[in-house]
C-alpha cells in the first residue's frame, strides 16, 4: 500500500509476458485481486511478491561449490561414502539466492566440498566437516539442501 503496508488479501496471476523490458528491467504481469473495500483502482502500479513455481524436491548447491571446465560445463567435488573425492559433472538450472538449483547429476544428501577444492582432487582421500566448521582442516563438505526451495520473484 501507499504507507508501506501490505496489502493482506491474496490474488492469483492470470498473465505474464514472456519478455523483460530491457530498458526498466520490468515485466507485465496480470494479476486479480479481490478488493471489496475498492483499496485498488485500475491502473495502480504496485510493487508484489510472485511465487513462480514450488519444487519441493528441488536439489540446491551452494554457487561456489561450482566450478566450470574448458567447455562451459558445471561440476563439482562430491566426497562419497568411502571419503574418497569424486568430480562430478552436474546440471543446473537458474539460482535461488546464492544457490544453484541442480537439475541432474546430485542425490540429495551427497556431500559436497565448499572449501579446501584447490587441495582435494578425485580420488584423494579426505576429513569431512561440516561446513563453517573447518578447525584448521583443509576441506570441508555440507550436506545439500532440499526441499521447500520457493523462488520469489518481485
Amino acid at each position: 500500500m501507499e504507507d508501506g503496508t501490505t496489502y493482506e488479501r491474496q490474488g492469483q496471476m492470470v498473465f505474464s509476458d514472456i519478455s523483460v523490458n530491457e530498458g526498466t528491467g520490468s515485466l507485465v504481469l496480470r494479476t486479480q485481486f479481490p478488493n471489496p473495500d475498492k483499496w485498488l483502482l485500475p491502473g495502480m502500479f504496485v510493487r508484489g511478491l510472485v511465487t513462480v513455481a514450488i519444487n519441493e524436491q528441488a536439489i540446491t548447491i551452494a554457487q561456489r561449490a561450482v566450478t566450470r571446465d574448458g567447455n562451459g560445463e558445471a561440476f563439482t567435488l562430491v566426497v562419497n561414502a568411502s571419503n574418497v573425492v569424486e568430480s562430478r559433472p552436474i546440471k543446473v538450472s537458474s539460482t535461488q539466492g546464492n544457490k544453484w538449483i541442480v537439475t541432474s547429476g546430485l542425490k540429495a544428501g551427497e556431500r559436497v566440498i565448499m572449501e579446501g577444492s584447490q587441495k582435494a582432487h578425485p580420488g584423494a582421500t579426505v576429513v569431512c566437516v561440516p561446513f563453517g566448521e573447518t578447525n584448521g582442516l583443509n576441506v570441508a563438505s555440507a550436506p545439500l539442501a532440499t526441499g521447500n526451495n520457493k523462488k520469489p520473484q518481485e
